[in-house]
């Protein structure tokens, strides 16, 4: 008996926190939504995103606070893009990866927007 409380505890607990970064992910998806972003990608726990002046990167926690969890970087400011592995560094602050070609497409995309 004592088992069974202990596992129906554990799957509440489980379902619950699951259900609250569910609601995390749709309000970076409103917002973003909102900004006028285009084309975003979710990787290695955060959104990246371009926007009509800016690119972002708004990671993903328990609590999501835009002003503290999020990265922007207006194209005009970006004086330095560079990829390091499955890192794309734009000035001094490093953006991971899961793979190589969304490296690589988000390089390109961003050097397209700077170049403009």
């Amino acid at each position: 008996m004592i088992f069974i409380g202990l596992f129906l505890s554990i799957t509440f607990v489980v379902i619950a926190l699951n259900m609250y970064n569910h609601s995390n992910l749709a309000y970076i998806e409103e917002y973003l939504q909102k900004n006028n972003c285009q084309e975003y990608a979710y990787s290695k726990g955060s959104y990246k995103a371009f926007c009509d002046d800016y690119f972002i990167e708004i990671k993903n926690s328990f609590i999501v606070n835009l002003d503290e969890n999020s990265n922007i970087f207006k194209y005009k400011d970006i004086n330095n893009l560079e990829i390091n592995q499955l890192n794309l560094i734009i000035n001094t602050h490093k953006i991971s990866f899961k793979e190589k070609e969304e490296v690589a497409e988000f390089y390109k995309k961003i050097s397209e927007k700077i170049n403009k």
